[in-house]
Protein backbone atom coordinates (compact mmCIF):
# COMPACT_ATOMS: atom_id res chain seq x y z
CA UNK A 1 0.00 0.00 0.00
CA UNK A 2 1.41 3.54 -1.53
CA UNK A 3 2.61 5.76 1.84
CA UNK A 4 1.29 9.22 -0.38
CA UNK A 5 -2.04 10.72 -0.46
CA UNK A 6 -3.53 13.04 -3.17
CA UNK A 7 -4.53 15.83 -1.01
CA UNK A 8 -6.70 17.28 -3.91
CA UNK A 9 -5.08 20.61 -3.20
CA UNK A 10 -3.23 21.77 -6.83
CA UNK A 11 -0.82 23.83 -5.02
CA UNK A 12 0.33 20.54 -3.23
CA UNK A 13 -0.03 17.26 -4.45
CA UNK A 14 0.57 13.87 -3.47
CA UNK A 15 1.62 14.08 0.23
CA UNK A 16 3.01 11.41 2.96
CA UNK A 17 0.13 9.83 5.22
CA UNK A 18 0.68 11.64 8.86
CA UNK A 19 0.70 14.52 7.38
CA UNK A 20 -0.44 17.88 9.70
CA UNK A 21 -0.72 21.19 7.91
CA UNK A 22 -2.60 25.02 7.63
CA UNK A 23 -4.20 26.91 5.97
CA UNK A 24 -4.87 30.73 6.07
CA UNK A 25 -8.50 31.88 4.62
CA UNK A 26 -10.17 35.41 4.49
CA UNK A 27 -13.04 34.36 2.71
CA UNK A 28 -15.69 31.42 2.65
CA UNK A 29 -14.37 31.34 -0.97
CA UNK A 30 -11.46 30.42 0.16
CA UNK A 31 -12.11 27.58 2.21
CA UNK A 32 -14.04 26.02 -0.68
CA UNK A 33 -11.17 26.31 -3.08
CA UNK A 34 -9.44 24.29 -0.46
CA UNK A 35 -11.81 22.09 1.36
CA UNK A 36 -13.97 20.73 -1.12
CA UNK A 37 -10.99 19.37 -3.31
CA UNK A 38 -9.47 17.88 -0.50
CA UNK A 39 -12.48 15.85 0.43
CA UNK A 40 -13.21 14.91 -3.30
CA UNK A 41 -9.91 13.38 -3.02
CA UNK A 42 -10.32 11.77 -0.06
CA UNK A 43 -13.66 10.25 -0.86
CA UNK A 44 -12.37 8.73 -4.82
CA UNK A 45 -9.27 7.50 -2.57
CA UNK A 46 -11.62 5.23 -0.57
CA UNK A 47 -10.59 7.78 2.41
CA UNK A 48 -12.95 7.66 6.00
CA UNK A 49 -13.33 12.11 6.08
CA UNK A 50 -14.29 14.66 9.24
CA UNK A 51 -15.16 17.90 8.14
CA UNK A 52 -15.38 20.40 11.40
CA UNK A 53 -16.72 23.44 10.12
CA UNK A 54 -16.90 27.11 11.64
CA UNK A 55 -17.79 30.24 10.24
CA UNK A 56 -17.64 32.12 7.97
CA UNK A 57 -18.92 28.52 6.27
CA UNK A 58 -21.21 26.19 8.53
CA UNK A 59 -22.29 22.68 7.95
CA UNK A 60 -25.12 23.08 5.34
CA UNK A 61 -22.83 25.38 3.10
CA UNK A 62 -20.49 22.77 3.28
CA UNK A 63 -22.68 19.85 2.26
CA UNK A 64 -24.21 21.85 -0.58
CA UNK A 65 -20.57 22.76 -1.77
CA UNK A 66 -19.34 19.31 -1.63
CA UNK A 67 -22.52 17.73 -3.71
CA UNK A 68 -21.33 20.59 -6.61
CA UNK A 69 -18.43 18.46 -6.74
CA UNK A 70 -19.18 15.22 -5.92
CA UNK A 71 -22.51 13.87 -7.28
CA UNK A 72 -22.93 11.05 -4.95
CA UNK A 73 -22.19 12.80 -1.97
CA UNK A 74 -25.58 12.36 -0.10
CA UNK A 75 -24.97 8.67 -0.92
CA UNK A 76 -21.61 8.64 0.93
CA UNK A 77 -22.92 11.00 3.77
CA UNK A 78 -25.27 8.24 4.29
CA UNK A 79 -23.17 5.59 4.62
CA UNK A 80 -20.85 7.39 7.21
CA UNK A 81 -18.03 7.62 4.64
CA UNK A 82 -17.94 11.68 5.47
CA UNK A 83 -19.20 13.39 8.35
CA UNK A 84 -19.62 17.23 8.51
CA UNK A 85 -20.71 18.63 11.53
CA UNK A 86 -20.60 22.18 13.38
CA UNK A 87 -17.88 22.93 15.79
CA UNK A 88 -19.92 23.25 18.08
CA UNK A 89 -21.33 19.97 17.68
CA UNK A 90 -18.08 18.55 17.86
CA UNK A 91 -17.26 20.77 21.08
CA UNK A 92 -20.44 19.23 22.84
CA UNK A 93 -18.59 15.86 22.15
CA UNK A 94 -15.03 15.94 23.00
CA UNK A 95 -15.80 18.14 26.14
CA UNK A 96 -12.83 18.83 28.77
CA UNK A 97 -10.66 15.69 26.71
CA UNK A 98 -7.20 16.70 27.29
CA UNK A 99 -4.77 16.91 24.48
CA UNK A 100 -3.44 13.83 24.55
CA UNK A 101 -7.28 12.31 24.53
CA UNK A 102 -8.16 13.90 21.68
CA UNK A 103 -5.14 12.69 19.60
CA UNK A 104 -5.92 9.12 20.54
CA UNK A 105 -9.33 9.62 19.56
CA UNK A 106 -8.05 10.71 15.96
CA UNK A 107 -6.06 7.91 15.82
CA UNK A 108 -8.73 5.17 17.01
CA UNK A 109 -11.34 7.02 14.37
CA UNK A 110 -8.09 6.07 11.84
CA UNK A 111 -8.18 2.59 13.07
CA UNK A 112 -12.25 2.28 12.60
CA UNK A 113 -12.25 3.29 9.17
CA UNK A 114 -8.99 1.23 8.10
CA UNK A 115 -11.12 -2.06 10.09
CA UNK A 116 -14.57 -0.71 8.11
CA UNK A 117 -12.74 -1.19 4.41
CA UNK A 118 -11.42 2.09 4.28
CA UNK A 119 -7.63 3.23 3.43
CA UNK A 120 -7.11 6.13 5.76
CA UNK A 121 -8.60 8.93 7.59
CA UNK A 122 -8.44 12.24 6.39
CA UNK A 123 -9.81 15.77 8.29
CA UNK A 124 -10.12 19.11 8.80
CA UNK A 125 -11.63 22.06 11.04
CA UNK A 126 -11.64 25.53 11.76
CA UNK A 127 -10.18 27.10 14.35
CA UNK A 128 -12.55 30.52 13.88
CA UNK A 129 -13.97 29.90 17.34
CA UNK A 130 -10.54 30.24 19.38
CA UNK A 131 -10.40 32.85 21.65
CA UNK A 132 -7.30 34.64 22.65
CA UNK A 133 -7.46 32.64 26.03
CA UNK A 134 -7.75 29.38 24.40
CA UNK A 135 -4.61 29.81 22.14
CA UNK A 136 -1.63 29.05 24.23
CA UNK A 137 -3.55 25.61 25.05
CA UNK A 138 -4.24 25.00 21.61
CA UNK A 139 -0.73 25.65 20.34
CA UNK A 140 0.12 23.02 22.88
CA UNK A 141 -2.32 20.78 21.30
CA UNK A 142 -1.20 21.37 17.68
CA UNK A 143 2.30 20.58 18.31
CA UNK A 144 1.90 17.41 19.83
CA UNK A 145 -0.22 16.27 16.75
CA UNK A 146 2.25 16.62 14.28
CA UNK A 147 4.58 13.55 16.51
CA UNK A 148 1.60 11.31 17.33
CA UNK A 149 0.61 11.65 13.32
CA UNK A 150 3.42 10.49 11.82
CA UNK A 151 3.52 6.91 11.46
CA UNK A 152 -0.68 6.70 11.26
CA UNK A 153 -2.87 6.85 7.68
CA UNK A 154 -4.11 9.94 8.73
CA UNK A 155 -3.98 13.60 7.24
CA UNK A 156 -5.19 16.80 9.09
CA UNK A 157 -5.75 20.25 7.59
CA UNK A 158 -6.33 22.89 10.15
CA UNK A 159 -8.09 26.24 9.02
CA UNK A 160 -7.36 29.76 10.77
CA UNK A 161 -8.81 33.05 9.62
CA UNK A 162 -5.73 35.52 9.04
CA UNK A 163 -8.00 38.49 10.23
CA UNK A 164 -8.14 36.93 13.77
CA UNK A 165 -4.71 35.99 13.75
CA UNK A 166 -1.89 38.22 14.92
CA UNK A 167 1.96 38.27 13.86
CA UNK A 168 2.29 36.04 16.97
CA UNK A 169 -0.38 33.54 16.13
CA UNK A 170 0.82 33.45 12.74
CA UNK A 171 4.38 32.43 13.54
CA UNK A 172 2.97 29.61 16.41
CA UNK A 173 0.64 28.11 13.45
CA UNK A 174 3.76 27.43 11.03
CA UNK A 175 5.69 26.34 13.78
CA UNK A 176 3.09 23.72 14.78
CA UNK A 177 2.71 22.76 11.39
CA UNK A 178 4.35 21.02 8.47
CA UNK A 179 3.87 23.86 6.53
CA UNK A 180 1.25 26.40 5.64
CA UNK A 181 -1.22 27.51 2.74
CA UNK A 182 -1.95 31.22 2.38
CA UNK A 183 -3.28 33.49 -0.52
CA UNK A 184 -0.52 35.22 -2.61
CA UNK A 185 -1.63 37.28 -5.50
CA UNK A 186 -4.74 35.35 -5.95
CA UNK A 187 -2.63 32.16 -6.02
CA UNK A 188 -2.28 29.39 -3.29
CA UNK A 189 1.37 29.04 -1.73
CA UNK A 190 3.21 27.33 0.50
CA UNK A 191 5.53 28.38 3.72
CA UNK A 192 7.72 25.97 5.48
CA UNK A 193 8.81 26.30 8.77
CA UNK A 194 11.69 27.02 9.44
CA UNK A 195 13.16 23.30 10.50
CA UNK A 196 11.12 21.96 7.93
CA UNK A 197 12.87 23.91 5.41
CA UNK A 198 16.34 22.99 6.85
CA UNK A 199 15.49 19.17 6.95
CA UNK A 200 14.45 19.17 3.30
CA UNK A 201 17.73 20.76 2.45
CA UNK A 202 19.61 18.49 4.57
CA UNK A 203 17.73 15.79 3.00
CA UNK A 204 18.52 17.07 -0.51
CA UNK A 205 22.55 17.62 0.34
CA UNK A 206 22.28 13.99 1.44
CA UNK A 207 20.38 12.10 -1.73
CA UNK A 208 22.92 14.39 -3.45
CA UNK A 209 25.91 12.73 -2.04
CA UNK A 210 24.19 9.33 -1.71
CA UNK A 211 23.46 9.81 -5.65
CA UNK A 212 27.55 11.16 -6.31
CA UNK A 213 28.30 7.90 -4.46
CA UNK A 214 26.33 6.07 -6.33
CA UNK A 215 27.89 6.66 -9.28
CA UNK A 216 31.19 6.57 -8.18
CA UNK A 217 30.47 3.02 -6.63
CA UNK A 218 28.85 2.63 -10.21
CA UNK A 219 31.84 3.52 -12.19
CA UNK A 220 34.15 1.88 -9.91
CA UNK A 221 31.89 -1.51 -10.30
CA UNK A 222 32.10 -0.89 -14.20
CA UNK A 223 35.35 -0.60 -14.27
CA UNK A 224 36.32 -3.68 -12.06
CA UNK A 225 33.61 -5.85 -14.65
CA UNK A 226 35.19 -4.50 -17.39
CA UNK A 227 38.84 -5.93 -15.92
CA UNK A 228 37.19 -9.16 -14.98
CA UNK A 229 35.35 -9.43 -18.36
CA UNK A 230 39.01 -9.01 -20.16
CA UNK A 231 40.86 -11.37 -17.62
CA UNK A 232 38.16 -14.15 -18.01
CA UNK A 233 38.62 -13.32 -21.92
CA UNK A 234 42.47 -13.96 -21.52
CA UNK A 235 41.77 -16.93 -19.76
CA UNK A 236 39.35 -18.58 -22.38
CA UNK A 237 41.54 -17.88 -24.92
CA UNK A 238 44.76 -19.22 -23.06
CA UNK A 239 42.60 -22.40 -22.42
CA UNK A 240 41.64 -22.31 -25.70
CA UNK A 241 45.28 -22.29 -26.52
CA UNK A 242 46.68 -24.57 -24.78
CA UNK A 243 43.44 -27.13 -25.52
CA UNK A 244 44.89 -26.92 -29.32
CA UNK A 245 48.77 -26.91 -27.62
CA UNK A 246 47.94 -30.45 -25.95
CA UNK A 247 46.15 -31.85 -29.17
CA UNK A 248 48.55 -31.23 -31.01
CA UNK A 249 50.86 -33.15 -28.59
CA UNK A 250 48.79 -35.86 -28.88
CA UNK A 251 48.72 -35.60 -31.97
CA UNK A 252 52.58 -36.07 -32.36
CA UNK A 253 53.07 -38.43 -29.84
CA UNK A 254 51.04 -40.66 -31.80
CA UNK A 255 52.53 -39.88 -34.93
CA UNK A 256 56.06 -40.84 -33.15
CA UNK A 257 54.40 -43.88 -31.75
CA UNK A 258 53.82 -44.85 -35.26
CA UNK A 259 57.20 -44.01 -36.65
CA UNK A 260 58.33 -46.20 -34.02
CA UNK A 261 56.35 -48.98 -34.27
CA UNK A 262 57.21 -48.87 -38.56
CA UNK A 263 60.97 -48.67 -37.25
CA UNK A 264 60.45 -51.85 -35.16
CA UNK A 265 58.72 -53.60 -37.30
CA UNK A 266 61.35 -53.37 -39.94
CA UNK A 267 63.38 -54.13 -37.65
CA UNK A 268 61.59 -57.39 -36.43
CA UNK A 269 61.41 -58.77 -40.56
CA UNK A 270 65.06 -58.47 -40.55
CA UNK A 271 66.30 -60.52 -37.53
CA UNK A 272 65.98 -64.17 -38.21
CA UNK A 273 65.87 -64.74 -33.98
CA UNK A 274 62.10 -65.68 -33.49
CA UNK A 275 62.52 -64.90 -29.44
CA UNK A 276 63.51 -61.47 -30.50
CA UNK A 277 60.69 -61.33 -33.08
CA UNK A 278 58.61 -61.82 -30.18
CA UNK A 279 60.01 -59.81 -28.07
CA UNK A 280 59.73 -56.92 -30.63
CA UNK A 281 55.96 -57.66 -31.14
CA UNK A 282 55.42 -57.75 -27.46
CA UNK A 283 56.79 -54.25 -27.45
CA UNK A 284 54.93 -53.11 -30.76
CA UNK A 285 51.33 -54.13 -28.99
CA UNK A 286 52.70 -52.01 -25.74
CA UNK A 287 53.14 -48.97 -28.01
CA UNK A 288 49.84 -49.26 -29.61
CA UNK A 289 48.01 -49.09 -26.29
CA UNK A 290 49.34 -45.84 -25.47
CA UNK A 291 48.96 -44.81 -29.19
CA UNK A 292 45.33 -45.57 -28.74
CA UNK A 293 45.56 -43.12 -25.70
CA UNK A 294 46.97 -40.38 -27.62
CA UNK A 295 44.60 -40.44 -30.42
CA UNK A 296 41.70 -40.64 -27.64
CA UNK A 297 42.83 -37.47 -26.45
CA UNK A 298 43.14 -36.06 -30.12
CA UNK A 299 39.72 -36.43 -30.90
CA UNK A 300 38.00 -35.71 -28.09
CA UNK A 301 37.07 -32.45 -26.45
CA UNK A 302 39.10 -33.12 -23.29
CA UNK A 303 43.00 -33.03 -23.37
CA UNK A 304 43.11 -34.96 -20.30
CA UNK A 305 40.87 -37.68 -19.79
CA UNK A 306 39.52 -40.54 -22.19
CA UNK A 307 36.17 -42.44 -22.30
CA UNK A 308 37.88 -45.68 -21.31
CA UNK A 309 34.87 -47.95 -22.26
CA UNK A 310 35.33 -46.80 -25.92
CA UNK A 311 39.52 -47.19 -26.02
CA UNK A 312 39.64 -50.73 -23.99
CA UNK A 313 37.54 -51.75 -26.65
CA UNK A 314 39.38 -50.83 -29.10
CA UNK A 315 42.58 -52.13 -27.66
CA UNK A 316 41.78 -55.44 -27.49
CA UNK A 317 40.02 -55.51 -30.91
CA UNK A 318 44.02 -54.19 -32.06
CA UNK A 319 45.60 -57.11 -29.70
CA UNK A 320 43.06 -59.99 -30.90
CA UNK A 321 44.07 -58.68 -34.90
CA UNK A 322 47.77 -58.22 -33.88
CA UNK A 323 47.53 -62.56 -33.36
CA UNK A 324 45.69 -62.59 -36.50
CA UNK A 325 42.94 -64.36 -33.80
CA UNK A 326 39.73 -62.67 -35.09
CA UNK A 327 38.07 -65.35 -36.52
CA UNK A 328 38.97 -68.20 -34.16
CA UNK A 329 38.64 -66.05 -31.22
CA UNK A 330 35.05 -64.35 -29.81
CA UNK A 331 35.54 -61.83 -27.14
CA UNK A 332 32.85 -60.89 -24.92
CA UNK A 333 32.41 -57.37 -23.25
CA UNK A 334 31.15 -56.65 -19.79
CA UNK A 335 32.37 -53.05 -19.53
CA UNK A 336 30.76 -49.92 -17.69
CA UNK A 337 31.32 -46.86 -18.70
CA UNK A 338 34.08 -44.33 -17.74
CA UNK A 339 36.11 -41.47 -18.29
CA UNK A 340 39.29 -42.08 -16.70
CA UNK A 341 42.80 -39.26 -16.56
CA UNK A 342 45.84 -39.73 -18.57
CA UNK A 343 48.02 -40.77 -16.09
CA UNK A 344 45.69 -43.78 -15.04
CA UNK A 345 44.43 -44.84 -18.42
CA UNK A 346 47.96 -45.39 -20.27
CA UNK A 347 49.24 -47.72 -16.81
CA UNK A 348 45.55 -49.67 -17.48
CA UNK A 349 45.92 -49.65 -21.16
CA UNK A 350 49.59 -51.54 -20.85
CA UNK A 351 48.02 -54.06 -18.42
CA UNK A 352 45.73 -55.16 -20.24
CA UNK A 353 47.77 -55.36 -22.82
CA UNK A 354 49.41 -57.68 -20.98
CA UNK A 355 46.47 -59.52 -19.60
CA UNK A 356 45.40 -60.27 -23.29
CA UNK A 357 48.39 -60.74 -24.53
CA UNK A 358 48.92 -63.87 -22.30
CA UNK A 359 45.29 -65.36 -23.31
CA UNK A 360 46.22 -64.95 -26.85
CA UNK A 361 49.93 -66.40 -26.76
CA UNK A 362 49.21 -69.39 -24.28
CA UNK A 363 45.70 -69.92 -23.98
CA UNK A 364 45.30 -70.38 -28.14
CA UNK A 365 49.05 -70.70 -28.81
CA UNK A 366 47.71 -73.65 -31.60
CA UNK A 367 45.47 -72.08 -33.48
CA UNK A 368 41.80 -73.29 -31.74
CA UNK A 369 38.96 -71.69 -31.50
CA UNK A 370 37.65 -70.34 -27.88
CA UNK A 371 36.48 -67.15 -25.83
CA UNK A 372 38.03 -64.27 -24.35
CA UNK A 373 35.89 -62.48 -21.43
CA UNK A 374 36.71 -58.93 -20.47
CA UNK A 375 34.94 -57.13 -17.45
CA UNK A 376 36.09 -53.58 -15.95
CA UNK A 377 34.17 -51.73 -12.98
CA UNK A 378 35.54 -48.44 -12.80
CA UNK A 379 36.24 -47.32 -8.72
CA UNK A 380 33.67 -45.78 -6.70
CA UNK A 381 33.85 -44.45 -2.99
CA UNK A 382 34.55 -47.37 -0.83
CA UNK A 383 34.84 -49.65 -3.61
CA UNK A 384 37.72 -50.85 -5.50
CA UNK A 385 37.45 -51.01 -9.41
CA UNK A 386 38.49 -54.52 -11.59
CA UNK A 387 39.77 -55.19 -14.40
CA UNK A 388 39.33 -59.21 -15.27
CA UNK A 389 40.62 -60.76 -18.44
CA UNK A 390 39.37 -64.61 -18.58
CA UNK A 391 40.20 -67.17 -21.30
CA UNK A 392 38.74 -71.11 -22.04
CA UNK A 393 41.86 -71.48 -23.52
CA UNK A 394 44.68 -74.41 -23.00
CA UNK A 395 47.14 -72.48 -20.83
CA UNK A 396 47.93 -72.67 -17.43
CA UNK A 397 47.63 -69.90 -14.85
CA UNK A 398 51.29 -70.68 -13.97
CA UNK A 399 52.58 -70.05 -17.44
CA UNK A 400 52.95 -66.08 -16.16
CA UNK A 401 54.01 -66.85 -12.62
CA UNK A 402 57.63 -66.13 -13.44
CA UNK A 403 59.05 -64.31 -16.11
CA UNK A 404 58.94 -60.49 -17.31
CA UNK A 405 55.39 -60.22 -18.13
CA UNK A 406 53.91 -60.91 -14.97
CA UNK A 407 56.61 -58.95 -13.35
CA UNK A 408 55.96 -55.75 -15.85
CA UNK A 409 52.09 -55.85 -14.89
CA UNK A 410 53.11 -56.21 -10.92
CA UNK A 411 55.56 -53.08 -11.73
CA UNK A 412 52.62 -51.15 -13.43
CA UNK A 413 49.80 -52.01 -11.20
CA UNK A 414 51.77 -50.14 -8.31
CA UNK A 415 50.94 -46.93 -10.28
CA UNK A 416 47.36 -47.45 -9.73
CA UNK A 417 47.50 -49.00 -6.26
CA UNK A 418 46.78 -52.04 -8.03
CA UNK A 419 46.58 -55.97 -6.95
CA UNK A 420 47.15 -58.40 -9.73
CA UNK A 421 46.12 -62.01 -8.82
CA UNK A 422 46.13 -64.84 -11.83
CA UNK A 423 44.53 -68.76 -11.34
CA UNK A 424 43.26 -71.11 -13.85
CA UNK A 425 39.52 -72.36 -12.31
CA UNK A 426 36.92 -74.23 -13.95
CA UNK A 427 38.38 -74.47 -17.39
CA UNK A 428 39.11 -70.62 -17.21
CA UNK A 429 42.19 -68.49 -16.89
CA UNK A 430 41.60 -65.64 -14.72
CA UNK A 431 43.37 -62.75 -14.62
CA UNK A 432 42.13 -59.85 -12.08
CA UNK A 433 43.87 -56.35 -11.18
CA UNK A 434 41.89 -54.73 -8.46
CA UNK A 435 42.75 -50.65 -8.16
CA UNK A 436 42.18 -47.93 -6.18
CA UNK A 437 39.44 -45.47 -6.03
CA UNK A 438 41.04 -42.18 -6.23
CA UNK A 439 42.71 -43.19 -9.45
CA UNK A 440 39.39 -42.25 -11.38
CA UNK A 441 36.81 -40.00 -12.50
CA UNK A 442 33.62 -41.87 -13.29
CA UNK A 443 30.74 -40.49 -15.61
Amino acid sequence: MSHLTNSGIGAIGMIPWGSHFCQFYDTAEDLVDTLVPYFKAGLEGNEQCLWVTAPPFNATEAEAALRNAVPDADARIRKGQIEIIDHKEWYTRSGTMTAEEVIDGWIQRKESAINSGYDGFRLTGNLYFLTPDDWDSFAQYESKVNDCFCDHRLIALCSYCLSKSSAGNVMDVVQNHEFALARRHGDWALIENGSLKRAKEELRRANEELELRVEERTADLTAALGELQRTTDSLRRALADKDVLLREVHHRVKNNLQVITSLLTLKALRSSDLSLKEAFKDTLRRITAMSLVHEALYQHESTSEIDFSRYLQALVDAMVESFNATDRVSVDFQVEEARIHLDTAVPLGLIAVEAISNALKHGFSHGQDGKISVFFRPARIGKEGELVVRDNGVGPAQVMTKGSGLNLIKAIGRQVDGNVTLERMDGWTEFRLSFAGSMLTVV
